[in-house]
């Protein structure tokens, strides 16, 4: 039977022990943000580690004053462990996934394939990466979904991170047009619409137009620009070719529907002439008769 003061002093420990934990994690908070200010790339790496230290910490008081108040525990702890050998086993194979995706944690965390803010494509899914936790990572879809994904999934995986290194993405835009419209001015309006978009970065040789192929219908063109990051460019992409249209309808550069040429033989261009003479006979003849009436 548990004695009053056992669960006083049982209790006084715990709250010591949360209190220690609040206080460090504050503390290194604190830190965490003058840190981020000189080094912003190990954003991922501190709030890892910081997560790790604190559950370290918590265990430790936590056990500490399990057994400091509990000392008969400590010899049945002993024996436990020396003569569950097979249990052990059974847990550990249990256990491994989750410490498989510990252990993927860590490795994301320090070798920093993608880090927290940045937009990957994960399975045809572009996202941001909202949080990086201990055994999963938190994904946040362009729709505002979550995708919650073990760490193990994630290092073996192949991500396609358009933030890493350089943000910045091109912008490929393609437009036809008719073969009866003005090459040459479609191809300048193109590009001085890029130029006078606020989220075009030009560079060497960018914005650019280049024919791209002849095609069934008309001609057609690819507009090449650059962007900030893959979210402006997406916007921007569709700011373009509506811009585009816009200019493409005051100056008469023609956007072709699909067209088909139909080429006839001789002999059925001369029926065709013959059938045409009769009904027009006809009509005469009918025309006629109607007015003698």
């Amino acid at each position: 039977m548990l004695e009053p003061s056992s669960i006083i002093y049982l209790t006084l420990g715990y709250g010591v022990t949360f209190i220690i934990v609040y206080l460090l994690k504050y503390m290194m908070g604190k830190t965490l943000q003058t840190r981020l200010i000189e080094q912003p790339k190990l954003k991922t790496t501190y709030i890892f580690l910081t997560r790790i230290i604190l559950l370290i910490i918590a265990l430790l008081g936590v056990s500490t004053v399990t057994f400091t108040v509990f000392p008969q525990l400590s010899g049945l702890a002993s024996s436990i462990l020396v003569t569950a050998g097979f249990i052990s086993i059974v847990i550990g194979l249990a256990a491994q996934s989750s410490l498989s995706n510990l252990i993927s944690g860590f490795l994301i965390s320090f070798t920093q394939p993608f880090r927290i803010g940045d937009a990957v494509m994960f399975k045809g899914e572009f996202c941001f990466v909202e949080d990086i936790r201990l055994i999963h990572t938190v994904l946040r879809t362009w729709d505002n979904r979550r995708l919650i994904v073990p760490n193990s999934m994630l290092q073996s995986e192949v991500i396609t991170n358009y933030t890493i290194e350089d943000p910045t993405m091109l912008v490929p835009v393609f437009v036809q047009i008719s073969y009866e419209s003005d090459l040459k001015k479609a191809m300048d309006i193109m590009i001085n619409v890029a130029r006078k978009h606020p989220d075009c970065l030009p560079a060497e040789n960018i914005p650019n137009v280049v024919v791209m192929e002849f095609q069934d219908s008309g001609i057609l063109l690819r507009l090449l620009s650059r962007a900030k990051d893959q979210l402006t460019a997406f916007r921007m992409a569709r700011d373009l070719l509506y811009q585009i249209k816009l200019e493409f309808d005051r100056n008469g550069i023609e956007i072709p529907y699909p067209r088909r040429r139909l080429i006839v033989e001789e002999r059925l261009y001369e029926q065709l002439s013959r059938i045409t003479e009769n009904l027009e006979k006809i009509y005469r003849t009918i025309e006629s008769k109607l007015l003698s009436q």
